[in-house]
């Protein structure tokens, strides 16, 4: 017995003539149900017959009529719209049959098999692979039902079971070629899973010993990191230089006007003083909503907030420096009360970015934040005493 799609199973038939009506044809064959049926007698004997059919007899019919309407799909007179349709009505001709509940399981093999193979034939793969599966349930030695269980599971990227399938077909049909091509794709398609599943795990293995490192040059050098509380897109991390030196992104807030600057390659030996020269001295523009003029090089200040959270541990700081913030971190945040109280701390600009990182009681809020007021004014002594 091959496994070959071309004609239905158990159904060996001459097949008959098609054509474009039901002229001529016995009810049993039309392709479709005409508005006078009811005066064909052939067809209103069958009507009469049915109810006296036994289960086995209504479940042939009705796969009969299934064939035929697979029958009719696949000739050349049945263009791209009748042919779905066609299927369609074919696939309800089986369920039709299956709904019987005969009990002659040969017959409801078949059913599950012709199904199957019009359910490929419509695309159906989830459906045809579990009509496979029922067919062998009622026979399991149908190499029809294997074979279309191991096209459907190849469609469905189930090589594995593809593979099974076909081994299970080629132990009932040694003779059989039809599998041969399926087991190629299959094992092709199993060694590329298997090449990208390679190149993932070292991507991830890379990954993490890059973060690992990270995370232990930054507890080598003082640092320590608390949940983010602010976002800067795709600037989640400090990045280790192949000098051995970290550059960070910092984000500088301005909370009188709620406007921001980003440093986005900030050197952990580079002062405050030498970015504040470059961002307000004399020949840098003037900020645009400081209409008093009060944001000079001689009157900015910087603060952080000390104690900004509970530090992560190291493993916690592995996957923040993965870019996967670790959970359950909600009762990390500052602390209103208490020696580990969350206040304003001034920045001295003489000292070193590296410096301020590692100051006992800075917590980096996932990067560096600092906040830019002016000396003079009555906002900076608001701000201080909110803060403090």
């Amino acid at each position: 017995m091959l496994a070959s799609d071309s004609e239905n199973e158990d159904d060996k038939r001459p097949k008959p003539n098609l054509i474009d009506d039901n002229k001529g044809l016995h009810p049993l064959f039309w392709d479709a149900l005409p508005e006078d049926a009811d005066k064909d007698p052939a067809f209103a004997a069958l009507q009469a017959l049915d109810e006296d059919l036994t289960p086995e007899e209504r479940a042939e019919n009705y796969k009969t009529q299934g064939n035929n309407k697979l029958r009719l799909a696949q000739s050349e007179k049945a263009d791209v719209a009748a042919r779905r349709t066609l299927l369609r009505e074919a696939v309800q001709s089986y369920s039709n049959g299956l709904e019987v509940h005969a009990t002659n399981p040969r017959l409801n093999a078949v059913l599950h098999a012709n199904r199957a193979h019009v359910h490929l034939l419509l695309g159906n793969f989830r459906k045809a692979f579990e009509d496979s599966l029922a067919a062998k349930q009622f026979e399991p030695g149908n190499v029809k039902a294997i074979f279309r269980g191991a096209r459907a599971a190849l469609k469905l990227g189930l090589w594995d079971q593809c593979l099974m399938l076909c081994e299970e077909g080629r132990a009932v049909d040694p003779r059989s070629t039809e599998f041969d091509a399926l087991v190629k794709e299959a094992t092709v398609k199993l060694e590329e899973r298997r090449q990208q599943d390679e190149r993932i795990t070292a991507k991830v293995k890379a990954e993490a010993a890059s973060a690992a490192m990270l995370a232990d040059v930054l507890l080598a050098r003082g640092c320590k990191l608390t949940r983010p509380q602010v976002s800067l897109g795709s600037h989640t991390k400090p990045t280790l230089n192949p000098d051995g030196c970290l550059t960070w992104p910092v984000l500088l807030m301005y909370p009188e006007s709620g406007q921001q600057d980003v440093v986005e390659a900030f050197g952990e030996e580079d002062t405050f003083h030498e970015h504040l020269d470059m961002m307000f001295g004399p020949d840098a523009p003037p900020l645009q909503w400081d209409e008093a003029g009060d944001y000079t090089r001689d009157r900015i200040e910087l603060y952080y907030l000390a104690h900004a959270g509970r530090p992560l541990n190291r493993d916690q700081l592995v996957q923040a420096m993965q870019g996967h913030w670790p959970q359950g971190l909600d009762d990390v945040g500052p602390e209103r009360y208490g020696s580990r109280a969350a206040r304003m701390r001034l920045v001295d600009p003489r000292h070193s970015l590296r410096q301020v990182l590692a100051t006992e009681d800075h917590v980096v809020p996932g990067l560096p934040l600092f906040f830019v007021v002016a000396k003079g004014t009555h906002y900076r002594e608001r701000f201080l005493e909110s803060g403090q």
